[in-house]
């Protein structure tokens, strides 16, 4: 059985792939959810006469067992427009999410090392670096994304995990630190927690990405043998055609080797835009399935990744994800610690 409806142009499914029984939680600044629910290569999807509609049965996909919803409490924290759900004091959320320079001593203390008095001598000691350069002041203070090494060995990380949802913009760069001094995500994020993306998504690109300091979990989520799904709005420069959306959805062959099932839905009012989902994440993939059949890209945001929508998160804002959302993220990729 093909991926796709031909009676209201939809192609996919709406009982998308997934690892276990997962959910959605939805307040009043956010929604987002849980894994989908496991089926095989086919499915039909639903006669839901509009585009919105559409989207939102993909929305639906992510629910809790118990279809239950979930409000943001009074002690919910604010930040440039998104949500943390995490109850923190007042002084250490000022510390978590400040991008403000940090006392040397603090930072080798945090990561575990040695306690900040100790810090203090090693440093008078000389035996601190910073950058390549000794740094043997008292109170010196460092960004986050400087390089620190302590007799030669780089700081360990520190065991704190911390865990963030960003809509990314247009125009900004997902790495750690650009050469060339563009705008890069961790400019929007702001922590003193050393952290990086998971995963990319191109200059143009917009939409849901993760940022944590969780190594392994970061690493299970990009690998294929997880099957993560990425669902995506795509804008092409023409309307695309049925046996093209029926090809995709049972995967096409690239330079790198075949792709994937995927699920398509297209807009009956503007069929040159769809939301596709993907159980991949190989280089520029959604760009290069479409160029391969002749239509160009012309937008791509992503709308949700691994089951974590950014649906009422504006561009450029971020928040924490919530300890349920990471619980379910980690059930995902069958990680329990």
């Amino acid at each position: 059985m093909n991926n796709y409806k031909k009676s209201d142009k939809s192609f996919g499914s709406n009982k998308p792939n997934s690892s276990g029984r997962n959910s959605s939680s939805r307040s009043r600044n956010d929604e987002r959810g849980g894994a989908p629910k496991s089926q095989g290569r086919s499915g039909s999807s639903s006669k839901s006469g509009s585009f919105s509609n559409s989207f939102s049965n993909v929305q639906t996909k992510y629910r809790t067992r118990k279809n239950k919803t979930t409000e943001l409490s009074p002690n919910s924290i604010v930040v440039k427009g998104s949500v943390s759900r995490t109850r923190l004091s007042e002084k250490p959320q000022r510390d978590l999410l400040s991008n403000e320079p940090m006392r040397l001593n603090k930072v080798i203390a945090e990561a575990g090392l040695v306690s900040r008095r100790k810090a203090d001598e090693l440093i008078s000691a000389g035996v601190v670096k910073v950058n390549g350069e000794v740094i043997d002041i008292l109170g010196y203070k460092v960004e986050t994304d400087d390089f620190i090494t302590v007799k030669g060995d780089p700081l360990p990380i520190s065991e704190k995990k911390i865990y963030f949802l960003l809509n990314k913009p247009k125009d900004v760069i997902v790495t750690s630190h650009d050469e060339n001094n563009r705008k890069t995500v961790m400019d929007l994020v702001k922590t003193n927690l050393r952290i990086f993306p998971v995963g990319r998504l191109d200059r143009n690109t917009t939409g849901a990405l993760l940022l944590t300091n969780d190594g392994e979990l970061s690493h299970r989520l990009l690998h294929p043998s997880y099957q993560i799904p990425r669902t995506y709005i795509v804008l092409l420069d023409k309307e695309l055609s049925q046996t093209d959306a029926e090809r995709i959805s049972q995967g096409v062959v690239l330079e790198d080797g075949k792709t994937g099932p995927a699920d398509i839905i297209i807009d009956p009012k503007k069929p040159n835009r769809i939301i596709f989902t993907l159980k991949e994440g190989k280089n520029h993939e959604v760009k290069r399935i479409f160029e391969h059949l002749n239509y160009y890209v012309r937008q791509l945001d992503r709308k949700i990744f691994a089951g974590i929508s950014v649906q009422r998160l504006q561009r450029g804002d971020y928040r924490l994800l919530s300890k349920k959302e990471i619980g379910l993220l980690k059930k995902l990729v069958k990680l329990d610690y």
